[in-house]
């Protein structure tokens, strides 16, 4: 990043600076009542020489007062759409009934956002993740911004994030699969860079080692996408090529198995009769595909309402040690999935999650 100092100043750093307590340092920063004048005279060149700069604060506590929500600039495309769009609209009812404001804001690499660097907001939530989003929490950690993380996490920072429980739908996912006769299962994975993508591939060749199923190297197709609109389409070229071709399919994302279903359909194959296809997200366009797509749900709405309140307690001091939440996935199962030979079902089947809404474990913990 290239916004100096990589650690803004704060009111503990002002009351240390000046030798006077913390107590002291807020009070003049109220009004200056019961401050002497040589006590409010060291802390005024405290923060002169410190270049601090107080949260934004108003009378009425965090009323009135903003956060910022940043996302890499990409992913705005999936705003109108139920993945982001759902987590975003969720954080800005939930700020709006705490009577705070929203403002967003796009990742520019190398680069801390505006209103962070005026401290114009009193925390950031970072939703997704990429290479560009992490270098920005490792930033805004060592300026000691309050901060949580969404969709992603970095298991090296004391910082707070939400996300899927990625690894127990891709198991889900490939046990389906399994459960249904198949042994010859491809997994079309997604970019490196994403850890969500990659935890639900994890999550997948767990149930495959699991249940004793071999998956050949040659199934485990990496992205190829990179710069084509198009995401999952090669790759499914590249496993229909194969001599032996996968039966069925895990791809772990909805947005990528749409693509695939595209290919399966160009090549003259059927699906589910031919080859069984499953996603991941449960976007608003698998259900209408045709034929319905087989995916996993999680809910993104929950997913912003506790990125709030988390942020807030962070803002409050009332959380000592970071925690990733994972919200429980539940498989949704519709017509893309069928047993060798079989009829695919004739309706949709939610595979409900055990009752409780999240799983909390502390950051040291997590998996």
């Amino acid at each position: 990043m290239d916004e100096p100092p990589a650690r803004r100043s704060t009111i503990r750093d002002v009351a240390a600076e000046a030798s006077v307590s913390i107590a002291t340092v807020s009070l003049y920063l109220q009004g200056g009542k019961g401050v002497a004048g040589n006590t409010g005279d060291r802390i005024a060149e405290a923060i002169r020489k410190l270049d601090y700069v107080p949260r934004p604060r108003t009378s009425n506590g965090r009323k009135g007062a903003f956060l910022a929500l940043v996302m890499e600039e990409l992913s705005l495309t999936a705003f109108p759409e139920a993945v982001y769009g759902a987590v975003i609209r969720a954080i800005e009812l939930a700020a709006r009934r705490h009577e705070i404001g929203l403002l967003l804001a796009t990742v520019e690499e190398g680069r801390v956002p505006q209103s962070v660097r005026d401290n114009q907001v009193l925390g950031v939530i970072i939703l997704g993740g990429s290479p560009t989003n992490d270098a920005l929490a490792v930033e805004l950690a060592a300026r000691e911004v309050p901060l949580v993380l969404v969709d992603t996490y970095n298991a090296n920072l004391p910082v707070a994030s939400v996300v899927p429980d990625n690894e127990w739908g891709g198991y889900k996912a490939f046990s389906h699969l399994v459960e249904l006769g198949h042994r010859r299962i491809a997994i079309i994975e997604g970019p490196a860079k994403y850890k969500t993508l990659t935890d639900r591939r994890w999550g997948a060749l767990r149930a495959a080692e699991e249940l004793g199923v071999a998956i050949p190297p040659v199934y485990c197709q990496p992205s190829i996408s990179s710069g084509y609109p198009k995401k999952g389409y090669r790759e499914m070229k590249q496993l229909l090529a194969l001599p032996q071709p996968p039966t069925a399919v895990f791809v772990v994302s909805d947005r990528a198995a749409l693509g695939a279903l595209d290919a399966i359909k160009e090549a003259g194959l059927r699906v589910p009769e031919d080859i069984s296809l499953i996603g991941f997200d449960d976007e608003a366009n698998a259900e209408y595909a045709v034929p319905p797509l087989t995916t996993v749900h999680y809910a993104r709405a929950q997913m912003g309402a506790v990125a709030l309140r988390c942020l807030l307690d962070c803002i409050d001091n009332k959380s000592d040690l970071p925690t990733r939440t994972c919200v429980l996935t539940q498989l949704v199962v519709r017509a893309s999935t069928a047993p060798i030979g079989g009829d695919p079902p004739s309706a949709s089947l939610l595979i409900a999650a055990p009752q409780s809404q999240h799983t909390v474990s502390h950051l040291g913990n997590a998996s």
